[in-house]
């Protein structure tokens, strides 16, 4: 099927398209270069990036200065981040979550499977040949009009348990990625438009069973960054 027709392209496709979505998508707020903001949150990224499940992704990080509590990779791995996101996680654990899981988008290579679902087999094939140009357009055009987060149910299952492998890995306290789910249950139940990441992120309460059930079966190691300080 598509998906076995997706894992066999090779990943430059999506540091491509990803790249080509980025630079036509609107920003919905100006791009932060400031170090102070910017460091702390490469560096989880750079952490993160050393357990990727494949090579070759180019993790690039945008932080957008905007109260969209949200955070979205694109394939390929271009990362981006709103300010809104860093000053609604109660810890670094929880805002490293939020990062692993989209970063496991891309990792799992989610994008580009549902290209290839959305423009079909022909599509697909199009680009194992190498006749990239049309796809890439309207793979673009896709990336734009879509919400970039509606993944499938079992793709945000699959994006959570791999954030939480890479946040154990890179030495950053996992059960940061249920504590941010307990958070946004309690406190944004009822969800305002601007809580992106948790609107498109439905049923806390078996992503938290399921976050916790695999955190328990990880063995034991002491963190580097805890899940309430750094």
């Amino acid at each position: 099927g598509a998906n076995r027709v997706t894992q066999s392209l090779p990943v430059t496709l999506d540091v491509e398209l990803g790249k080509a979505a980025y630079s036509s998508m609107p920003k919905e707020g100006t791009e932060i270069s400031d170090p102070d903001v910017v460091q702390p949150i490469s560096a989880i990224v750079e952490r993160l990036a050393e357990h990727a499940k494949i090579d070759g992704l180019e993790f690039e990080l945008h932080v957008i200065d905007s109260p969209t509590v949200n955070a979205y990779c694109l394939p390929g791995g271009t990362m981006v981040v709103y300010t809104g996101l860093i000053t609604a996680a109660e810890a670094p654990g929880q805002l490293a979550a939020v990062i692993s899981h989209e970063m496991a988008h891309a990792t799992l290579r989610h994008g580009l499977s549902r290209i290839s679902q959305t423009l079909g087999l022909s599509a697909a094939v199009s680009l194992i040949i190498g006749d990239t140009a049309g796809v890439l357009a309207a793979a673009e055009e896709f990336f734009r009009s879509a919400s970039i987060n509606s993944y499938s149910r079992q793709q945000e299952t699959d994006a959570d348990l791999e954030g939480v492998r890479m946040l154990h890995e890179a030495g950053i306290d996992p059960s940061g990625m249920p504590s941010l789910f307990e958070l946004l249950k309690h406190e944004h139940g009822e969800v305002p438009e601007a809580l992106v990441w948790i609107s498109t992120h439905p049923d806390h309460s078996s992503r938290i069973e399921e976050t916790q059930k695999m955190i328990q079966s990880l063995p034991k190691k002491s963190y580097k960054i805890g899940r309430a300080h750094v």
